[in-house]
C-alpha cells in the first residue's frame, strides 16, 4: 500500500483544521463562531476546491482509511505472531480483541478530553441556544406557555413549572461523541458506511435528547418535580449509557457483521 503523497497529506491536514474551525465556533458562539465558520469555509476550500487537485472528501477519506487500515492489519499480524496465533479461529479471536483495544484507546481518551472542555456550563453556548429554540419551537406547537429568557438565551421560562436552563451537560454532544467514535473507529467497516451511520446516530441522539427535555413538563405536571427528578436521573445516568452501548453492539451485529 503507497503511502499518503504530499498533497495528499496537507489536504488531510487542512481537512482536520476545518473540522477544529468548526468545533471552535460550536464552543464559544457570538463573532468569534462567525469567524470561525467563514475561516472553516475558506479552509475547505483550500483542500477541496481547487480544480486542480480533483480530489472529493469521500476520495481522500477512503484514501487515508485504506493506509491507516494497511497499518493496522500488519499490526494486526505482528500482535498474532507474537501470541503464536496461527488457526483461524485464534485469528480471529486476536484481531476481535485488537479491534475493540483500538476502539476503547480513542473514544476513552476523546472522551475524557471532551469532557474537560466542557466543563462549564456554557461551554457549548452556540449549540445550547439551538437546542433551547428547537425545544421552544416544539411545545409551542402543542400550546405550552413557555418562552426563551436568561442572558444567554438558554433558559426556558414556564407558567406552570420550574424553568429549565439549557446548559453544556444538557445538550447530548458528549453521548453524540461517544457513540461516533465507537462507530467511526470500528474497523471492517468501508469509511463512508461508518460516516454515514455516525450521521444517524448523532440525529438519533439529537431528538432523543430533546425528547427527554420536552417531556420534562406533562412529567411534572402529572407526577410532580421529584418524581421527573427521578426518571431524570435514570434517563440521564444509567439509561443514556445503556442505550448506547446496546446501539453499539446491534450496530455491529448488523451493519459491521455484514460489511
Amino acid at each position: 500500500m503507497q503511502s499518503l503523497n504530499r498533497r495528499e497529506q496537507m489536504q488531510a491536514i487542512l481537512a482536520v483544521i476545518g473540522l477544529l474551525l468548526v468545533g471552535f465556533a460550536l464552543f464559544y458562539g457570538g463573532s468569534a463562531a462567525t469567524v470561525a465558520l467563514i475561516s472553516a469555509v475558506g479552509t475547505f476550500w483550500l483542500a477541496f476546491g481547487n480544480p486542480s487537485t480533483a480530489t472529493t472528501p469521500q476520495a481522500l477519506l477512503e484514501r487515508v482509511s485504506n493506509v491507516v487500515a494497511h497499518e493496522l492489519d500488519r499490526a494486526e499480524s505482528w500482535l498474532c505472531a507474537q501470541v503464536g496465533a496461527e488457526k483461524k479461529g485464534d485469528r480471529t479471536i486476536v484481531g476481535v480483541a485488537f479491534n475493540f483495544m483500538l476502539v476503547m484507546a480513542v473514544v476513552l481518551p476523546a472522551d475524557l478530553l471532551f469532557q474537560h472542555m466542557t466543563r462549564g456550563e456554557n461551554s457549548l453556548l452556540l449549540y445550547q441556544k439551538f437546542l433551547t429554540w428547537f425545544v421552544w419551537v416544539i411545545e409551542s406547537a402543542f400550546g405550552i406557555e413557555v418562552t426563551i429568557g436568561g442572558s444567554n438565551g438558554t433558559l426556558l421560562r414556564y407558567e406552570e413549572i420550574i424553568d429549565l436552563e439549557i446548559v453544556s451537560t444538557c445538550t447530548g454532544l458528549h453521548e453524540t461523541l461517544f457513540l461516533g467514535l465507537l462507530i467511526l473507529c470500528f474497523r471492517g467497516v468501508k469509511p463512508l458506511v461508518r460516516v454515514r451511520w455516525a450521521a444517524y446516530a448523532a440525529m438519533f441522539i439529537f431528538f432523543e435528547n430533546a425528547l427527554r427535555i420536552i417531556t420534562a413538563y406533562p412529567l411534572i405536571m402529572k407526577y410532580g418535580f421529584a418524581t421527573w427528578d427521578k426518571v431524570h436521573y435514570f434517563w440521564w445516568q444509567t439509561g443514556q449509557y445503556a442505550l448506547i452501548m446496546a446501539l453499539f453492539v446491534l450496530w455491529v451485529l448488523t451493519i459491521g457483521g455484514r460489511s
